[in-house]
């Protein structure tokens, strides 16, 4: 198993990944930093021959709220 950020990398038998996006309170909202979590792992795991399969999960009640909406700022003019 390797964890980055929120994201937890576990691999399985038989050529299976697991990405796990671990942020139940936030709703696995998808930070900019785990946004890069997510796009380093896939790299990864592209050059990786063993593995054939990814599975990609959200922990808690929901698979992921989207973009992680507290990044954006808005300025007032």
């Amino acid at each position: 198993m390797k964890e980055n950020s929120n994201i937890i990398l576990t691999f399985l038998d038989e050529g299976i990944s697991r990405i796990k996006i671990n942020d139940p309170s936030n709703y696995n909202a998808l930070s900019s930093k785990n946004i890069q979590s997510l796009i380093n792992i896939f790299k990864n795991l592209n050059k990786d021959n063993k593995t054939k399969v990814i599975i990609i999960e959200g922990s808690g009640k929901g698979f992921s709220a989207g973009h992680d909406l507290k990044e954006i700022r808005f300025f007032k003019k």
